[in-house]
């Protein structure tokens, strides 16, 4: 008898951890450095390696991630792969039903799902990448980031007290900076509960051994 592993993203470790607990599943997981989405193409070589590594008794391999910006695009598999029918790890945590949607982000949104907010801070990451430029050219920027977002959304997916002042409070304070809405949208664990449990219907494509990945993703 084969033995089946999830490969996921360490971004979603809480999530990967909340949803084998409620399918009562205890899959191994081997995490991708959250680090690598910085280029799909980095986080795509890292796929390609964790498969070659694979213990010889691994048969499935259930993929706890989305597409992520080509990151499984056209990737020989050597075992079963499962993997979501979703553009990303954001939408992973929006799909909440059967529905056959692929992005269920809105455009000019942002959205917030770690643990700690603060590892996300957009004013520190904007001081940092500015930090010697002049103040003209800082206030530019600082336009710029504004024009692009209305909003960030706090994703509540049960897992964490996000309504705790000290998980609001640092993404009202970045909100504000960018002149943007804070909200809080709905999310959960729902797509990776049917994956762990094997309710592979037409949210999830299947591969076997041999075939290569496609990006295949439905309507938005």
């Amino acid at each position: 008898m084969g033995k089946t592993v999830i490969l996921g993203c360490s971004s979603l470790k809480d999530f990967i951890d909340n949803a084998q607990k409620k399918a009562g599943t205890d899959y191994q997981v081997i995490y991708l450095n959250r680090l690598y989405h910085r280029d799909p193409a980095e986080m795509r070589e890292h796929v390609v390696e964790a498969l070659e590594k694979l213990d010889p008794e691994v048969d499935t391999v259930l993929v706890s991630m989305g597409f992520c910006g080509g990151s499984w695009d056209k990737v020989k598999v050597p075992v079963r792969l499962v993997i979501p029918r979703i553009d990303d790890c954001v939408s992973l945590l929006l799909q909440l039903t059967d529905e056959l949607v692929s992005d269920l982000k809105d455009t000019r949104h942002l959205y917030i799902k770690d643990r700690d907010p603060k590892n996300m801070c957009f004013r520190d990451i904007f001081d940092k990448m500015t930090v010697d430029l002049d103040e003209e050219t800082r206030d530019r920027y600082h336009r710029d980031w504004m024009s692009y977002y209305d909003a960030m959304d706090i994703i509540d997916t049960g897992i964490y007290d996000v309504h705790d002042p000290k998980y609001a409070d640092p993404v009202r304070a970045d909100a504000d900076w960018l002149e943007a809405e804070m909200n809080y949208v709905p999310g959960g664990t729902y797509l990776l509960e049917k994956l762990f449990t094997g309710n592979w219907d037409g949210q999830f494509m299947i591969f076997e051994p041999g075939e290569v990945t496609e990006n295949i993703l439905m309507p938005c």
